[in-house]
């Protein structure tokens, strides 16, 4: 089913709207709120590129191998790569995206597609279009660039490139020492500048920053150069600046390279247009492993040769578009709200796969490393779309675990350098989130296979995460909650415990889940089984339950934790952070608070955490710092986890009213962080991309209450696609197959929905003739009921399944 085709222009704002097919964000000026950009990867080479031009480029880890230079600075966005475009003729300046000329035009159009941007301007005589995108499957970067003459006559003009390299560890603040490392090279013969760095700022065998940058970097254009340049001082010029370059804007080029300038790269050519002519000129960027330092040109000629002509270029886009395309089309929803189907059925998958997974970066924050527990959550994307990469990031997570079972709370790949941490959940989403992987694929032999631990020997997948959760249980306090160490999964609460004395609520929770769990693993479906363990573990979650519940409850709802000293957080007995969002959702989730106080949780959060976008962390936000919390008492108020809108915790609130059956609340709250509907409502508030979720929305007691920032790099994108698809279509993996049980608004008549399951496509049609939320009355598989409202698995092959509702 395909319930892409609509008409977005209906979400459209003053800054743009979706095209019709939803595949791209059509943004109309250059002047959006904040910078809306696109964060596009392959896997491992990627970009990332604002509505005005503004970016970088790197590969593999955005802030230990960048490419190009670029200094974060969200109000003037003002660095990136960029193309000028020179009329001979009035020797005026243009650039082929908004910055940094910024030269009036008559129509200005960018569109982020999955895997590309497209800038389009228009002037008086003359229009552009420039594409961006990486390769599909190299470390290169392409341009297609179109000139085309409006007039009646023939125009010159002169096209030229620049950006500066970084080769490295990035930011690169201290210019004037890392310039002193980098050596470039012309290649007449290729049409190319490369570059390369005898200095990488990583530790080695013989001392920190004592090692070779081993890559080359390249770019290259498919026309004859007439200019060439690696010499900031020469195109820039003294005192000059991007918008005005001295040496681009004169079309004078010094033709120097070597180690001896701070270096830039630009490849001027001149391009000839007859009347209503249209030329494509391509450019490629791109940085290859370096296996021979006397044959760089000789290393990067293949790769110019295959991706620096017209021809494979457009086809490689094409590749590019279809691989999203594909992607995307695995599994999709389809509901009477549209813009919920379009968030769902692309924008989260690509905001997830390329943003949080493969590039790991965005405008707010760049950070290139795994994080033990954040790219793990994400990978649950990959459930109904292809399970084995969950699998292969599980693997990747247990061996950056210590052999005693506490982990690194992130690691940066090309060095596998890692931060051992005393942060208390980070090990335990590697059993929470294998439990789902186990759900999914019904499939447990991976519980058998030997993974090396971060420092020395090997154990199964089963012993890692058995280990994990031991290490938990015994760090306990003597009331039997668990200890919070330096922080659980809120990380600014980094303080709460560092005498091992604080407790954690919400761990508590978290972990009763993971007892629950794999004591039903380690007991029915291991390989491996371990009823003596099995039994452990629920023994020792009911005791956990029965803590939580006399130590945990105030008599309105779950505290947060407790501080070394024992103060209480999250208690109306405080001035701040009298109630906390996580304990009272995963009370919910779990199944620690039992009925009556679930309905009285979900009543408490709506009253006193509810707001214009969503759920907020905690209510009142602190407002004194406080060393025995932590970091969070840092932020101003309202801002990110100090009483904002953390969307990551807030996905979590809808998962929590679903499972109470509250459809119409839990889709109140949806709608609310859906970023399609804040920006349609109040873009100017709102001010981040109308196509991505972002980190935190402003709470209350914010200045500015209902700002979002921190998009795309967010863990909530992951959860909330989920979440829509099991929680609200209530389509869920278990052990025994698919279990149907949707919790949907009731003026929805009917939901759509098509799911791959271990092997089988199955199309769900969602009946709902009585304006019901949710209650089965029968399931048919294919024509044929079904006892009970449990898809079994199935063969290969396509499955039609009709779901009625009735009043339970």
């Amino acid at each position: 089913m395909n319930s892409n085709k609509q008409n977005n222009e209906q979400f459209a704002n003053p800054y743009g709207h979706f095209s019709e097919d939803g595949l791209e964000y059509i943004i109309t000026r250059p002047d959006t709120p904040r910078p809306w950009t696109n964060v596009i990867s392959n896997g491992d080479f990627g970009l990332i590129v604002s509505q005005a031009g503004g970016g970088f480029s790197w590969r593999t880890h955005t802030n230990l191998n960048r490419l190009t230079r670029w200094n974060q600075d969200l109000i003037r966005d003002d660095w990136g790569k960029w193309l000028y475009l020179r009329d001979q003729d009035t020797q005026s300046l243009y650039s082929l995206a908004f910055q940094p000329v910024q030269a009036k035009f008559e129509k200005y159009q960018v569109r982020h597609g999955l895997g590309y941007t497209v800038f389009e301007q228009q002037f008086s005589e003359f229009a552009t279009e420039w594409t961006l995108f990486a390769a599909a499957e190299k470390p290169v970067e392409i341009w297609i660039c179109k000139i085309k003459n409006l007039t009646p006559k023939t125009k010159k003009f002169q096209l030229t490139s620049y950006f500066e390299w970084n080769l490295g560890a990035a930011p690169d603040g201290h210019r004037e020492f890392h310039k002193l490392f980098i050596e470039t090279k012309y290649h007449a013969n290729q049409n190319a500048i490369s570059a390369t760095k005898t200095l990488w700022e990583v530790p080695t065998s013989r001392g920190h920053w004592n090692t070779e940058w081993p890559y080359i970097g390249f770019h290259a254009v498919n026309s004859e150069v007439v200019g060439w340049d690696t010499s900031k001082d020469a195109l820039i010029g003294r005192n000059g600046g991007f918008h005005q370059p001295m040496g681009i804007r004169q079309g004078q080029f010094s033709m120097t390279d070597g180690r001896f300038e701070d270096a830039a790269a630009s490849l001027a050519i001149d391009i000839t247009l007859a009347p209503a002519a249209e030329k494509t000129i391509i450019y490629v960027l791109g940085q290859i492993d370096r296996t021979d330092p006397s044959e760089r040109e000789k290393q990067i000629a293949p790769f110019i040769q295959e991706f620096c002509n017209e021809n494979t270029a457009i086809k490689e886009l094409q590749k590019v578009k279809t691989y999203w395309q594909n992607l995307i089309n695995e599994i999709s929803i389809e509901t009477p709200e549209p813009s919920l189907n379009l968030l769902t059925n692309i924008w989260l998958k690509y905001q997830v796969i390329s943003g949080h997974l493969s590039a790991r970066t965005g405008y707010y924050q760049q950070s290139g490393a795994y994080g033990f527990r954040d790219q793990l959550q994400s990978q649950q994307v990959w459930l109904p779309i292809d399970p084995s990469k969950m699998i292969e990031h599980i693997e990747l997570n247990a061996r950056h675990q210590f052999q005693k079972g506490t982990v690194l709370h992130w690691w940066h790949p090309l060095t596998e350098q890692g931060l051992p941490t005393d942060m208390t959940d980070d090990l335990l989403w590697l059993p929470f989130m294998l439990n789902r992987y186990l759900l999914e694929v019904g499939d447990f032999s991976c519980l058998s296979k030997k993974i090396p631990f971060y420092d020395i020997g090997e154990a199964t997948l089963q012993e890692h995460c058995t280990r994990a959760i031991d290490v938990v249980l015994n760090r306990f306090s003597p009331r039997g909650l668990p200890l919070i160490g330096a922080g659980d999964w809120c990380d600014g609460f980094s303080a709460v415990g560092l005498d091992w004395k604080g407790e954690s609520i919400w761990l508590g929770m978290f972990l009763y889940d993971i007892l629950v769990n794999w004591a039903e693993i380690l007991e029915v479906y291991s390989p491996e089984p371990n009823p003596e363990q099995a039994k452990t573990y629920r023994f020792k979650a009911e005791q956990l339950k029965n803590a939580l519940n006399m130590h945990g409850w105030n008599g309105q709802w779950y505290l947060a934790a407790t501080k070394d000293d024992g103060t209480l957080i999250g208690d109306p007995s405080q001035s701040e952070c009298k109630i906390y969002l996580n304990s009272q959702t995963w009370a919910i989730m779990t199944g620690v608070a039992d009925t009556e106080r679930q309905k009285q949780l979900a009543d408490a959060i709506i009253k006193h955490l509810e707001s214009d976008n969503g759920f907020m962390l905690y209510h009142p936000a602190f407002k004194t710092s406080d060393n025995f919390i932590g970091y969070i008492t840092r932020y101003a108020p309202g801002l990110r986890e100090n009483g904002g809108v953390y969307t990551h915790a807030a996905t979590w609130g809808v998962l929590a009213l679903a499972k109470l059956g509250r459809a119409e609340d839990a889709f109140r709250i949806l709608s609310k962080l859906n970023p399609v509907l804040q920006t349609q409502k109040d873009v100017e508030r709102y001010v981040c991309e109308p196509y991505v979720l972002p980190g935190n929305i402003d709470g209350k007691d914010s200045k500015y209450y209902g700002r979002a920032g921190w998009s795309w790099y967010t863990g909530s994108a992951g959860w909330l696609f989920s979440i829509i698809h099991e929680a609200i279509g209530g389509v869920q993996p278990v052990h025994d197959g698919l279990k149907i049980d949707p919790c949907i608004p009731a003026d929805w008549p009917q939901v759509k929905i098509k799911r791959k399951f271990r092997g089988a496509t199955f199309h769900i049609t969602i009946e709902n003739p009585d304006g019901l939320s949710r209650g089965i009355q029968e399931i048919r598989l294919n024509g044929q009921m079904i006892p009970g409202n449990i898809i079994p698995p199935q063969e290969p092959g396509d499955y039609q399944v009709v779901v009625k509702l009735e009043r339970s």
